[in-house]
């Protein structure tokens, strides 16, 4: 079918001519194809380079059955009886090693017991600062002599040296010190310094062995005037501040060089109600244990660089064996007390006295055997703890005393504001019985003040 339309016969020549460049374009292609898959399949013309072979794989694992028949132990020992006295030796250091470290782990962590010379002998020493009639130090004497170790009390008199004496215990001795005489206590110290360096024979025939000097313990008496500042006489606080500050200091220093040349314990048994909660009406304690607590903190910093560790123990209630004789004079002697004052002083003060003389009364006594175990642990435990609580109401009273605010403390102990206090003279019969504080305010007759 023909046309004469021009764009029909533009139209057609285009699609001509491009039917056959694209026949042309894809025969050259072809070609190329061809000749490149020739060429690859063609490899003479690649360098050859030397290659590995691929090694076989690896032929299955089979189970491996050893069978000893007796030949690997017969090698052992043989080797063995060739090296007996190498394997003797091996022996005698891994069981001699692990003997010595168990024994040197139980004296220093476990240890509750004094260490015995070679020749079974005691060796270890303890020098004890207190009155001899004092509950505490007698119960701490007598623990650490069954524990076995050597016991000194340091006297002054020749009363307490009998006292001692009279324990009749060989190993519980004094240790005559007269703090009073300067040359003389430094002769006692210098001849006790002697008597640890010279050897000691404690039996005929046995060998020699040097004593060690492990504790030094003070105990300061725990009795002390108590009652309101302005009725406390001065020579009352010279004597308090004398005999529980002044000789604990004067002990303290005689005896340091000894300490920290042995590397001894410093352990200091103070009581710690009255201080705690600042007892009113007991200014002479409380003054006496801070002035010890600011010695001891010092102390404790001044002795750490030669290796000497201190250690304070604050007692609380302790069952002593009181009696209810006891409990009576207690309050009989609160009731001289009171009674002793002026009236204007009586009035003032009465109640708050008699309420602080009742605190820790309801509370049951903690053995004295807490004592002696926190005194042996600040002894031979590893590291000493600083502050050591015993006794019932320690740590009670120590935390009411610390973070209890003042005002609560005050209500606690009775200490009421606007009350005063006039004697009732028909009700002061020194014969009338009671607890403390109903007994001595059955005898007075309590009246509110008119603001």
């Amino acid at each position: 079918m023909s046309t004469t339309d021009p764009f029909i016969l533009a139209w057609n020549s285009i699609r001509y001519h491009t039917s056959n460049m694209m026949d042309q374009a894809d025969k050259h292609f072809e070609s190329m194809a061809t000749t490149i898959r020739q060429k690859a399949n063609d490899t003479s013309w690649f360098p050859q380079f030397p290659h590995r072979k691929t090694p076989p794989p690896p032929p299955p694992s089979t189970p491996v059955i050893i069978r000893d028949n007796g030949k690997g132990l017969g090698v052992v020992w043989g080797w063995v009886k060739e090296h007996k006295w190498l394997v003797a030796g091996l022996v005698v250091v891994v069981v001699g090693g692990g003997v010595l470290v168990v024994k040197r782990k139980r004296q220093r962590v476990r240890r509750r017991k004094a260490l015995k010379a070679g020749n079974g002998a005691r060796k270890e020493v303890v020098v004890i600062h207190g009155q001899p009639h004092d509950p505490i130090v007698k119960s701490t004497a007598h623990d650490l002599e069954r524990r076995g170790f050597i016991v000194y009390i340091a006297v002054s008199s020749h009363e307490d040296e009998q006292v001692v004496l009279a324990e009749g215990k060989t190993d519980i001795k004094p240790l005559q010190i007269d703090i009073l005489d300067t040359l003389s206590a430094r002769a006692s110290i210098s001849r006790f310094s002697s008597y640890l360096k010279s050897p000691v024979v404690p039996f005929h025939g046995a060998p020699a062995h040097h004593l060690k000097f492990t504790a030094l313990i003070l105990i300061p008496d725990s009795n002390f005037p108590s009652g309101p500042i302005e009725t406390i006489p001065l020579d009352h606080w010279s004597d308090t501040f004398n005999l529980k500050i002044i000789q604990t200091l004067a002990i303290t220093q005689l005896f340091l060089p000894i300490v920290t040349e042995s590397k001894a314990r410093l352990l200091f048994v103070t009581p710690g109600i009255g201080y705690s909660l600042r007892l009113p009406f007991h200014a002479p304690e409380v003054a006496a244990v801070g002035a010890l607590e600011g010695v001891i903190g010092c102390l404790r910093r001044e002795v750490s660089a030669a290796g000497v560790q201190v250690g304070w123990i604050k007692v609380g209630t302790l069952d002593v064996g009181t009696t209810t004789e006891k409990k009576g004079s207690k309050e009989s002697a609160t009731r001289a007390d009171v009674l002793s004052w002026s009236p204007a002083v009586r009035s003032i003060y009465a109640r708050g006295y008699v309420n602080s003389k009742a605190v820790g009364d309801g509370v049951r006594g903690s053995s004295l055997k807490e004592v002696n175990a926190a005194i042996v642990a600040g002894m031979l435990d590893r590291r000493v703890r600083k502050v050591m609580r015993v006794g019932s109401g320690s740590v009670a009273y120590d935390f009411i005393g610390r973070w209890v605010p003042e005002g609560v403390v005050g209500w606690m102990l009775g200490l009421r504001g606007g009350r005063r206090v006039t004697e009732n003279v028909r009700g002061t019969s020194p014969g009338s019985r009671g607890s403390s504080s109903h007994s001595l305010e059955s005898s007075v007759e309590w009246e509110r003040v008119d603001k």
